[in-house]
């Protein structure tokens, strides 16, 4: 019940967001989204690395406080490639990335882990910068809502597309070792139910797809999302993490909910090179 409630109440949250507020209040909330997720890869980067038996090495409150400040700092700069004129100002983004580096790596102690956690933050700068500049530039104008519609819904139905035919089909698994619960079966139905919805979702890209070509568009995206579940896996593996956080009842973290969107927004943001959306 707890998962149905927490569902409806996103699902209503996603369609205000794309429909009902102006494109600014929906760039803004992207943006706060993407700072929040920031904050639950370094807890992962922080499980990875530090030693529990160590007192005082990467997972101190202050270094996990300067981590997630350069992490943000990083991930904004990439994000901003999806800003309308952000190249007036990105020359501006490497010294500032340089200072905050410099500043952080007072923070760590000189050992191996410290120099894996710097790493892996940077990483996850990475995973959450790059898809948020392609949702920003997705996102943006008067139409821009109803394109993030297309690309959530697809993901997000596909994905419960996925959870349901991997319940009741079974049968070998996708990635034992990374997800143990994700099935074959459940793949073909991601795919299979992302095709049906994307070519449903059709008229909500202002370049008017048809259906075979939107049908095809929600395949790519599907296959993006169950890629982008397994990479958030396996980040969880090698922290010892079940979940990424507890923001969603019944669901999780942020991470959780938007790991196949993540993915999605950069094959949606290469298939513009193809398809006109």
């Amino acid at each position: 019940m707890r998962r149905v409630i927490s569902a409806t109440v996103v699902a209503a949250g996603v369609l205000a967001l794309c429909l009902l507020v102006p494109p600014w209040v929906r760039q803004a909330a992207i943006l706060f989204a993407a700072i929040y997720a920031c904050r639950e890869a370094v807890r992962f980067a922080d499980a990875i690395f530090r030693p529990p038996e160590v007192p005082g090495t990467a997972g101190t409150p202050s270094i996990r406080t300067s981590g997630l400040l350069v992490t943000a700092l990083l991930m904004l700069g990439l994000a901003s490639l999806g800003l309308p004129g952000s190249l007036d100002w990105l020359d501006a983004v490497p010294a500032l990335l340089m200072v905050g580096l410099g500043l952080f790596t007072l923070t760590l102690p000189q050992t191996p882990a410290a120099l894996g956690s710097l790493g892996a933050m940077f990483l996850a700068a990475t995973w959450i910068g790059l898809p948020t500049a392609a949702l920003l530039a997705l996102s943006a104008g008067d139409s821009g809502g109803r394109a993030l519609l297309f690309l959530l819904t697809t993901v997000m139905v596909g994905e419960a597309g996925a959870f349901f035919g991997g319940k009741l089909v079974g049968g070998p698994r996708l990635a034992p070792s990374l997800s143990p619960g994700k099935t074959w079966a459940g793949f073909v139905s991601q795919l299979t139910v992302g095709a049906a919805v994307g070519a449903a979702a059709a008229p909500l890209l202002p370049g008017q797809p048809d259906l075979v070509t939107a049908a095809v568009l929600g395949v790519w995206l599907s296959a993006a999302a169950a890629l982008g579940d397994l990479f958030e896996s396996f980040w969880k593996r090698a922290a010892g993490r079940k979940d990424s956080g507890r923001i969603i009842p019944g669901h999780g973290g942020l991470l959780d909910r938007i790991d196949g969107v993540l993915f999605g927004a950069l094959a949606l943001a290469a298939a513009t090179v193809v398809v006109p959306i």
